[in-house]
């Protein structure tokens, strides 16, 4: 039976789960490779050609080849990590790779100034050569993540990118269903952290201190340097002032109610709050240790009514989780604590300060979770993962929705420190790759950055409108990001023999989300290449011609 339509994969054992992941992010037909059946291309990191049957193979790989050899291709290796470049774009090999020679075009990809690539015949076979371990790499990703200065790089979606280059380069004519909603270029969640709720409950404690400190002298030394504007020094040393009124009861507390607060200033966007289900707990650090500053002193339960009211309006609520990023036991009484007022049977969560273990995913998947949005960085922005898809880390249920901005990372001191111009042009970036490459931008933007003495609401809503320019992006709870890109996973491929093309179905309708895009690509000459987009919503097949 012809399966011209999928491309056949050909790897070890131990790479199938890998790449099972991989097929949902660049989620295209494909099928583990069969020797009785005829492809358009077959990827192949395992070495095989000799016994499949395709007009291309696509071979990945660090180390020499057989097929190689046969060609007489001299190639050499070198240790990674690597830089790559590749028309534009510069991203990391973090394993070892090979190159070869060739003429160094800018439509190939490079590594220490030789070809990353190269093409040749084995018999009536075409062959690509990449030099690099494709889901060694992937796997990294996924599980051990880039360091902070890497950051700014999306660096598994630039791995698609040019496998997908490959494929019309290579003249394969292929469906895809790209990592945005039909209409949209990409999924936007505005989250929150809701660490401190109410300044009333820090009398005499570091957080008042520190609030005090900033507020004043911090202020000063920032209207001098001139990163803060004097509009907001008067703001700040005010809210000192006033301090004894809101102990007292006679002012407003203006850390009383992000969920109001918000509300304002999202001007409708229905946004994410993650509330900590237990006060005076610090929780254990991943070195085993106890920060007592870690603790807070509201609990979910306490703001029962302003919760309740929030979810009305549309917000989402998770949890902002304390040890259940190593404990499941911990991790259902958290939940518990929250979905006792949700009404709900589960929830999300992102883990306070951003714990994280190694086996953190399967914890909080045991411990009943929907989705996890820990996975990102303290101290930069960007994609720990390589991607701002959600995907799966080790579960089988559990989503990982990945986290792009933060403010604090952005602005505190001991982390970025970077001023706000730096800050937005930084942001403006991962915009510009978001509506590139889709996926999701997920922003936290803590309860009490609004209000002073962070004052951090004027670059929100400078960022909010970036966001929004071209009014492509669908703003979404983080709920609705991870049932959108779980129903994504549900779409399947099948080969229509008759037509010639492939059917597309899915395990049911879109969950009360956008439709999905469907596209075509028909690699008619290197000068223009023919797309064509279709609408699915999953209500009924949808088939589309590829010959």
């Amino acid at each position: 039976e012809p399966s011209t339509h999928m491309i056949g994969v050909a790897t070890h054992s131990a790479d199938f789960q890998t790449a099972s992941e991989f097929f949902e992010l660049f989620k295209t037909p494909w099928e583990r490779a069969v020797p009785a059946r005829k492809y358009a291309v077959v990827l192949s990191t395992d070495d095989r050609v000799d016994g499949l049957d395709a007009d291309v193979f696509l071979v990945y790989g660090s180390g020499e080849k057989a097929v190689d050899r046969a060609a007489g291709i001299v190639s050499r290796q070198l240790d990674g990590p690597v830089d790559v470049e590749w028309k534009e774009a510069t991203f990391p090999v973090y394993g070892r790779v090979t190159v070869f020679d060739g003429e160094t075009r800018t439509d190939r990809p490079k590594a220490g100034g030789k070809l990353l690539d190269c093409r040749y015949h084995v018999g009536a076979r075409v062959v690509r050569r990449i030099g690099y371990d494709l889901f060694d790499e992937i796997r990294h990703l996924l599980t051990e993540g880039q360091p902070v200065q890497r950051a700014s790089t999306p660096t598994l979606e630039l791995h698609i990118a040019l496998l997908r280059h490959l494929l019309l380069d290579s003249g394969v004519t292929f469906a895809e269903i790209p990592a945005r909603p039909h209409d949209y270029d990409f999924i936007c969640c505005l989250t929150h952290d809701v660490d401190f709720f109410g300044i009333r409950r820090h009398r005499f404690d570091r957080t008042l201190a520190g609030f005090v400190a900033r507020a004043s002298v911090g202020t000063l030394t920032d209207l001098v340097r001139g990163r803060r504007p004097a509009g907001e020094a008067i703001r700040n040393w005010a809210a000192v002032l006033s301090l004894p009124m809101i102990f007292s009861g006679l002012a407003r507390d203006f850390w009383g109610n992000p969920f109001r607060d918000y509300g304002r200033v999202e001007n409708g966007r229905r946004s994410t709050f993650f509330l900590v289900p237990f006060k005076h707990r610090p929780g254990t650090a991943p070195d085993g240790t106890t920060d007592a500053s870690r603790a807070v002193p509201y609990q979910a339960s306490e703001i029962r009514e302003e919760l309740t009211a929030a979810a009305a309006n549309g917000a989402e609520i998770g949890v902002h989780g304390i040890d259940a990023w190593r404990d499941a036991d911990a991790g259902r009484a958290e939940m518990r604590e929250l979905t006792a007022i949700t009404g709900r049977k589960t929830a999300g969560v992102r883990m306070h300060w951003l714990y994280f273990g190694k086996d953190s995913a399967e914890q909080l998947e045991a411990a009943g979770f929907d989705y996890d949005s820990t996975w990102g960085y303290n101290d930069a922005v960007g994609y720990r993962a390589g991607t701002s898809q959600v995907f799966r880390l080790r579960t089988s249920g559990l989503m990982e929705l990945p986290l792009s901005i933060m403010d604090s990372a952005l602005f505190y001191s001991g982390r970025m420190g970077l001023a706000r111009e730096e800050a937005l042009q930084l942001c403006r970036a991962l915009v510009a790759n978001a509506r590139r490459f889709g996926g999701t931008l997920v922003i936290n933007w803590h309860c009490r950055s609004l209000a002073p003495e962070r004052l951090w609401g004027a670059f929100y809503q400078t960022l909010l409108k970036e966001i929004g320019n071209a009014d492509r992006a669908w703003f979404a709870t983080a709920q609705e990001a991870v049932e959108w890109f779980r129903w994504r996973r549900s779409i399947r491929f099948a080969g229509d023999t008759n037509s010639g093309g492939v059917t597309i179905t899915a395990a049911g309708p879109r969950p009360g989300t956008p439709s999905a895009l469907v596209r075509v690509h028909r690699p008619s000459n290197a000068s223009e290449r023919s797309v064509e987009d279709f609408r699915f919503d999953g209500l009924e097949a949808l088939t589309v011609q590829l010959s």
